[in-house]
């Protein structure tokens, strides 16, 4: 049962379209960590390893990249089934509507979980470094991209644009997922006055 359902996935003529979306699922691991800031303290603990132990950043990212490997298997098992055939699936569309749904209500509590000096603090780093609010709200010029995309060409999309489409959703909901936790964002590479 197992085999029948692996065996047309792994056939050989669509061993460059599985190269492709394995590229793609790998390409999301460091995604939560950069977003959440994570990728920020590793650097600098890298950089000035005379603040820590030397091993740590080493371990940090290890650490980071371990709990974002499961993206992998998550991702291949989203865009896999029915890669071949033309069009989005529904389970693509319906993912999009409900990031597309969420995202005024996600940007309006951005921040709520965190205290009055963490939000007074991203609020300087914004004011001082913009280019840190556009990277923060990337995602939304993604949505946007995304939804003409669907609009226009649902039904007429092939394989590699399936994949492309499919990566990009799955970029705008880790950013929708880790927004809550990115008080570090941004904090340790533009560092701003106390």
């Amino acid at each position: 049962m197992i085999q029948q359902r692996l065996c047309p996935i792994f056939a050989k003529e669509r061993r460059p379209l599985l190269l492709g979306h394995l590229a793609l699922a790998l390409a999301l691991v460091p995604i939560p960590m950069i977003r959440t800031g994570w990728i920020d303290a590793v650097l600098i603990l890298s950089t000035f390893p005379s603040q820590v132990p030397e091993p740590v950043g080493l371990w940090l990212l290890l650490g980071g990249t371990v709990a974002s490997l499961p993206l992998v298997p998550l991702f291949l098992a989203w865009s896999l089934p029915g890669a071949i055939r033309v069009g989005l699936p529904r389970r693509s569309i319906g993912l999009l509507c409900l990031l597309v749904a969420t995202h005024p209500i996600r940007y309006y509590l951005e921040g709520v979980f965190h205290n009055a000096a963490i939000r007074a603090k991203a609020e300087n780093l914004h004011e001082r470094y913009p280019v840190v609010w556009m990277f923060k709200h990337l995602d939304t010029l993604l949505l946007l991209g995304l939804v003409i995309w669907a609009v226009l060409g649902h039904r007429s999309v092939r394989a590699h644009g399936k994949l492309w489409f499919h990566w990009a959703l799955f970029v705008c909901a880790l950013w929708a997922i880790v927004a809550p936790f990115d008080s570090n964002f941004g904090f340790h590479i533009f560092p701003t006055p106390e």
